[in-house]
Order: structure tokens, then C-alpha cells, then sequence
């Protein structure tokens, strides 16, 4: 099947499409990584607060007040919210990646077939396989 001029618009935006996609995986990882760090830095702080609190005989006592002590402030929520919100918007853009690049070797397989169709076309000619033969259309 001969490709569309539509396909072939397609064929040549993809590229730009995938770049943009990158650019915006990109921005995504840096965005997951500043707020990883926040939350480590308030988990920190919790994590101080407790110690200097006192009262605590154990480790396990010390996680239990952590967790709870997180759990209890909402930035720490707001921001573990906002982690979540960012890998669901990575895992969409990796997903809209490959497709795009499936359908560019979809594309691309669709117009090597009609080359080959064509190129058999021309090949059952006899007096043009002959020439070609015969070296004339070198």
C-alpha cells in the first residue's frame, strides 16, 4: 500500500515530536529528583526533631514517630502526592514515546514494501529488465 502524503508529513514530524518528548522526560526527571530531595530534607528534620524529643527507648519506636510525624505533616503529603502525580506523568510520556517511534517504523516499513512492489512492477517488465541487463540504464 502506497504511504499517504499524510503518513509521510507524519514521517517527517516525528523526530521534532520525539525530542519534544525527551525534552519533557527530561524536565519530568529533574522535577521527580528536586522533590525527592525535599522530602528527604523534611524526613530529616522529622527525623531530628524526634531525637532531640527524646523518649524513644528504640530504633523501632524512633521509625514508628518518623512515619507518624510524616504522616501528620502536610507538606510532607502534598509534596509525596505531587512524587506520585510526576512518575504517572513519566510513565504517560514513555509510553507516548514508543508509540511514536513504533509508528515511524511502522512508516517505514509501510513505504519499503511499496519500493519493493514498485521495484517488482518494474522488474517484470521485460525490456527494461533487458536494458538494465544489458547495462544501457547504468
Amino acid at each position: 500500500m502506497k504511504p499517504t502524503a499524510d503518513d509521510l508529513r507524519q514521517l517527517l514530524d516525528i523526530p521534532a515530536q520525539l525530542e519534544a518528548l525527551d525534552r519533557t522526560h527530561n524536565g519530568l526527571k529533574s522535577d521527580k529528583a528536586k522533590r525527592t530531595r525535599e522530602l528527604d530534607g523534611m524526613k530529616a528534620r522529622h527525623r531530628i526533631r524526634i531525637s532531640k524529643e527524646g523518649g524513644y527507648t528504640n530504633a523501632e519506636d524512633r521509625a514508628a514517630a518518623l512515619v507518624i510525624a510524616c504522616e501528620d505533616d502536610a507538606k510532607y503529603t502534598a509534596t509525596v502526592e505531587r512524587l506520585e502525580a510526576i512518575d504517572g506523568m513519566i510513565r504517560a510520556n514513555r509510553a507516548q514515546y514508543d508509540l511514536l517511534r513504533r509508528t515511524r517504523e511502522g512508516l517505514r516499513v509501510q513505504g519499503g514494501l511499496h519500493i519493493v512492489a514498485r521495484l517488482e512492477d518494474l522488474i517484470k517488465d521485460k525490456d527494461l529488465a533487458a536494458a538494465i541487463g544489458s547495462g544501457l540504464l547504468a
